[in-house]
């Protein structure tokens, strides 16, 4: 575990005048926040992409005068992609640093466990990443900028029986969220006369799944529902291109697959995404992202760490009990990710979603379900 106190830029006005804050910088300590992400290990990339999308947030909340006139401080974690140091990480936040609230970006087996101690602790989690619809079982701890899985996984596999595919596998990691994804998948498009004739779920980390993959050669489903990320996607679909799997591919959350062959790959994957990210909000986030960042790449993730640190600062200018101040937090709020809506556990409902489609070697989108 290694912690980062993240310096913030206190005179950019860029965005501020958007924010509920106000108010000269009074005499009163920094108001800390935590963070938790992977900064080392797996899952790098986005996790750092989370963490500017929270640091711009901090940014334009400090250049309009902080919370209460008090600046936004950041400290930031590194989980490692590692449950026991995730779980080190909301210790030290919530004891040591005395942090109300941490906002966390990593698998949902980090986000549940770290979920206990939170509870039991009376402090909060803002989710930016994790899905898995277990991470409903912790109302009033557990908040989502994001919608679960069982949401996504319910327009997926409505969204391919509507292209007229008549059955499909799955492939996608043996985890809480290639699982839960995949369970909400089938589930709808067997409810639209769809066949499911195989789900396979790998180890993840190995250097080849063709014997996970095999047995989808001789079962020649007309498409193929997956899931994953990283390193392990670029394995198997590498794997699938030398099997001769030339099926359609069809994924939840694209955006965060690895692609192995552009050429094999163009037009064969698509897949349904977190929409949203082309409002008004978006716009400034991108332009504040490109004057602090310069002209990179910008993921998705940036867009709601944002909104977690925008949300998240409303419930604590509230004053009150934090937990009952962030559903009001949200009300009116049409943020990087569009307008934010929870249910009764503070789960994302009713989110836009896109359609991305792979093309041209980069992930296009063609349009809202």
């Amino acid at each position: 575990m290694k912690t980062m106190i993240r310096a913030l830029c206190l005179g950019s006005a860029l965005l501020a005048a958007a924010l509920p804050f106000g108010g000269a910088f009074a005499a009163g300590d920094p108001i800390p926040v935590g963070v938790i992400a992977n900064l080392t290990g797996n899952d790098v990339k986005t996790s750092e992409q989370m963490v500017r999308g929270v640091e711009l947030a901090a940014d334009a909340i400090n250049a309009a005068g902080g919370i209460g006139g008090r600046p936004v401080k950041l400290i930031v974690e590194d989980a490692e992609y590692k449950t026991q140091e995730a779980l080190n990480a909301a210790t030290k936040l919530y004891d040591i640093d005395k942090v109300d609230a941490a906002i966390m970006f990593g698998g949902s087996s980090l986000m549940l466990a770290v979920a206990p101690i939170a509870k039991d602790k009376g402090k909060v989690i803002i989710n930016t990443s994790s899905s898995s619809p277990q991470l409903g079982n912790f109302p009033g701890t557990i908040f989502s900028i994001l919608p679960l899985d069982d949401i996504v996984g319910k327009e997926l596999g409505s969204w391919v029986a509507s292209k007229g595919v008549k059955t499909v596998a799955f492939v996608v990691p043996n985890n809480t969220f290639g699982t839960g994804l995949m369970d909400a998948s089938a589930k709808a498009f067997e409810a639209a006369g769809g066949k499911v004739v195989a789900k396979v779920t790998y180890t993840e980390g190995q250097p080849d799944y063709r014997a996970d993959l095999q047995q989808l050669v001789a079962l020649k489903p007309d498409a193929i529902i997956t899931a994953g990320y990283g390193d392990d996607s670029r394995t198997v679909f590498k794997n699938a291109r030398l099997l001769g799997l030339n099926m359609p591919w069809y994924a939840a959350y694209p955006s965060i697959l690895t692609v192995e062959d552009p050429k094999w790959m163009d037009g064969r994957l698509a897949g349904v995404d977190n929409g949203g990210l082309s409002g008004a909000k978006a716009k400034e986030v991108e332009a504040a992202y490109a004057k602090k960042y310069g002209d990179g790449e910008m993921m998705a993730h940036v867009y709601y760490g944002y909104d977690a640190m925008t949300v998240l600062a409303k419930a604590l200018a509230d004053g009150g009990n934090l937990a009952a101040a962030l559903p009001k937090a949200i009300s009116g709020y049409d943020g990087a990710t569009g307008k934010i809506v929870w249910d009764d556990r503070g789960q994302r409902i009713d989110p836009p979603i896109d359609i991305i489609v792979y093309e041209g070697g980069k992930f296009v989108t063609k349009g809202s379900k």
